[in-house]
């Protein structure tokens, strides 16, 4: 390998790092925020819109509203550890890799293994839990609060995608 080639290659193993760990960063504040607010703000919206109120266009589902206190709070708990542990495995992996950024392709490889996860569980946070159970069997889309909420997880699942793109490229 030539100089520039690998003065590249560090480079190209570099940004990987920071593009994880600014992801790692998204899903962390993200969790602290909604622990913040999880009182008000979060129950009340996964309340909301567990319960379907308020479906105009839609007003009929496959899936049955969801009112009862244990099961929003069960909800809204497991979205909470699951971002908690997509941030904190991408943060581990960002550093892993910023770590091993000079190393032989299969350690930088190997160091990829927790980012790879984090990001893993940040798309089944934002892609299934809210792109298939919140916006397609709850139909969140149909109100302005589950509008917001879908959008948002829409953006943050493209993100998780194309950086695990990006990282399951070999160096």
């Amino acid at each position: 390998m030539h100089v520039h080639e690998k003065g590249k290659l560090v480079n190209i193993r570099v940004w990987k790092a920071v593009f994880t760990a600014i992801f790692g960063l998204l899903a962390l504040a993200y969790a602290v925020q909604n622990v913040m607010n999880l009182d008000g703000g979060m129950y009340a919206s996964f309340a909301y819109v567990l319960s379907r109120a308020d479906h105009a266009a839609y007003p009929e589902s496959i899936v049955p509203a969801i009112v009862h206190p244990a099961l929003i709070w069960a909800s809204l708990i497991l979205v909470l550890l699951l971002e908690f542990a997509a941030g904190l495995l991408m943060s581990a992996g960002a550093w892993q890799m910023w770590r091993h950024r000079m190393a032989d392709g299969d350690t930088f490889l190997r160091a990829k293994r927790h980012a790879i996860n984090g990001v893993g569980v940040a798309i089944l946070v934002w892609f299934l839990l809210f792109g298939v159970f919140g916006a397609a069997l709850w139909q969140m889309w149909q109100t302005a609060i589950g509008s917001g909420s879908y959008n948002g997880a829409f953006q943050f699942s493209v993100y998780g995608l194309l950086l695990f793109g990006l990282l399951s490229m070999r160096d």
